[in-house]
């Protein structure tokens, strides 16, 4: 009976098994080309390139191959997760996928740390590694702990600066909207941008939208507004004098009782106040007002203006994004920044990004965010799981054995069907032999009597001549159909065989995120693949809105994809043709 090998088993420190595993998938070839070739494929996937960043590729290559020299002469490394190498590793890719080069100080210690401590696993000296992480352990708390309190307080800075950038953008709104491109007096339209904007920002910045006087402002600006374009209208109508006549009193009471209200600066405001009553009064007594278009105001840098329009489940993908997240951001030089997201901050809809040292990388809004997720400049850092690698590894292992097993028993089939042919083909000799000999002995007793019966005798060898050519004919027929029959069935077992290794394969090769297409209640569903437990071999596929569509086993997977219920689709990433420019302006933010 072959044996049961059991992921499980072997991860939680079955190397018996392991050793038995290897030698079983390696067979009839030695066990150290299998053990060699699994280390270097562990190696490759766990330190490849594109998950660090460029400065880190030559120390990475002389790991990789350090590292599988060590791996494929200790098996435990596979079975024990306690293992020293296995966790220096682990340690490696959570700090070195991390990093990325950044004009700084802090920047070039932590690469000189993290390179001194690859060195010391290269050299694999078991004893001086166990040191060598504990001191870099060390080094790498104190350095969170200065990290958390430098983002601790960028991300209170970040906060007040994002609120002043709210409500001076709120300010802008409000006056832009009440006088941009209308006609204002020449000599008060400083004040607005000098004396008017800082009061308004300290108001809102102070009490809100509920405050008295941007309540006050937020109905005078517009009234203004709309007076002294009408003022400045050649050849007013009637109409047009009885409207100022009666909106210009109303007006300088308002702007009385404006004086009244707490101000940051009241000489300046009251003297602006009160130059924008005279340019009223003029009016009052019909005398010219020089006025000029009021030149909107320009809004701060750090402000969003994005002008796309995002869907609504662009910017939802951005809720699965949390504090603490690593995001990756490509940039227009093609180096790929590595940044925490420090800061979600849904009130002012804005985020901070800071690297590993606590130090501000960028901010960005939450639309130019969900635009860079969905144009692939930025995608979320999933660090590489060793134990999730191994099983996969493992797994593989079991599948090669499953494999060379199955052809196995295909062979012992087709010999044992060949044996049986020949066996049949040895039968059916011997009967024909015994019918020639027979046919024989017939012939020499009708010879015996031809004399007597020279007549009859000549019919009847011509009759028994004439049956034993059918007999014959008959037999080798008989014996061909045989041989056809068992020919075929010969082929068709190879065949099955060739279709279900075929399937095992393309099943194996299934990753997450994989697209397919179901044939449920005969009906064709297309799903994504979602989750796969290697323990049990369990697949999980989900719609495009994360809805279960089905639960499979591994089992259940190939025999669908042999009774064609289930296709392989290939998956293809598409760009937005109108984001192109947004994509180009969000590149330059990232430096």
């Amino acid at each position: 009976m072959p044996p049961n090998f059991s992921i499980q088993d072997i991860l939680h420190g079955n190397v018996g098994q392991l050793e038995q595993l290897l030698r079983s998938a390696a067979a009839p070839s030695p066990v150290a080309g299998l053990c060699n070739t699994t280390a270097e494929k562990l190696c490759h996937f766990l330190l490849k390139g594109e998950q660090f960043d460029a400065t880190l590729e030559t120390h990475l290559i002389a790991l990789q191959h350090a590292l599988s020299l060590q791996i494929a002469r200790d098996d435990a490394f596979y079975c024990d997760a306690q293992h020293p190498l296995r966790s220096a590793l682990q340690l490696i890719l959570n700090r070195a996928s991390i990093w990325y080069a950044r004009d700084s100080k802090a920047s070039q210690q932590y690469l000189e740390k993290l390179v001194e401590f690859m060195q010391v696993c290269v050299r694999g000296d078991p004893h001086h590694l166990r040191a060598t992480q504990q001191e870099f352990l060390r080094w790498l708390e104190s350095e969170d702990k200065r990290a958390a309190m430098l983002e601790s307080r960028l991300c209170e800075t970040e906060i007040n600066h994002f609120k002043m950038i709210s409500a001076e953008a709120r300010v802008l709104d409000l006056i832009n909207a009440s006088l941009a491109f209308k006609l204002f007096p020449q000599d008060s339209t400083a004040g607005i941008s000098s004396v008017l904007k800082s009061e308004l920002l300290h108001s809102y910045f102070n009490a809100g939208s509920e405050s008295p006087f941007w309540k006050k402002w937020q109905r005078l600006l517009p009234m203004l507004g709309k007076v002294f374009v009408t003022i400045n209208v050649q050849d007013r109508s009637e109409e047009d004098e009885q409207s100022l006549y009666r909106t210009i009193p109303a007006l300088l009471n308002e702007l009385d009782a404006c004086l009244e209200l707490n101000t940051s600066h009241p000489d300046s405001y009251r003297q602006w106040v009160e130059s924008i009553s005279e340019k009223l009064m003029l009016a009052i007594k019909k005398q010219s007002i020089h006025c000029e278009a009021f030149v909107a105001l320009s809004y701060p840098e750090d402000h969003s203006n994005l002008n796309t329009r995002v869907t609504a489940d662009l910017l939802q993908q951005t809720n699965h994004f949390t504090q603490g997240d690593w995001i990756l951001f490509s940039g227009e030089t093609g180096q790929t920044i590595r940044c925490k997201l420090a800061l979600k901050s849904t009130e002012m809809d804005q985020l901070l990004f800071v690297d590993h040292t606590g130090r501000k990388v960028m901010n960005k809004s939450v639309k130019d965010f969900a635009v860079c997720l969905s144009t692939g400049i930025a995608k979320k850092l999933v660090i590489i799981s060793i134990e999730e690698t191994i099983a996969k590894i493992i797994q593989a292992l079991i599948d090669l054995y499953q494999q060379k097993q199955a052809q196995l028993q295909a062979q012992q089939e087709a010999q044992h069907a060949k044996q049986v042919a020949e066996a049949e083909q040895l039968r059916q000799a011997e009967e024909q032999r015994k019918q020639e000999i027979e046919a024989e002995t017939k012939r020499q007793i009708v010879a015996k009597l031809a004399e007597r019966q020279a007549a009859a005798q000549k019919a009847l060898a011509e009759a028994a001549a004439l049956a034993e050519e059918r007999a014959r004919r008959t037999a080798e027929l008989k014996l061909e159909e045989e041989r056809m029959r068992l020919q075929l069935e010969a082929e068709q077992a190879a065949e099955k065989l060739q279709r279900v290794q075929l399937a095992n394969i393309n099943i194996s090769s299934l990753n997450l995120g994989a697209r397919v297409e179901l044939i449920i209640n005969n009906e064709p569903v297309r799903c994504k693949l979602a989750v796969i437990i290697a323990a049990t071999g369990k697949y999980i596929f989900v719609d495009n809105l994360g809805r279960k569509i089905a639960e499979l086993q591994r089992e259940s997977l190939v025999q669908a994809l042999l009774d064609n219920q289930l296709s392989l689709l290939s998956n293809g990433d598409s760009f937005d043709d109108q984001l192109v420019k947004v994509i180009r302006g969000l590149r330059k933010d990232i430096s």
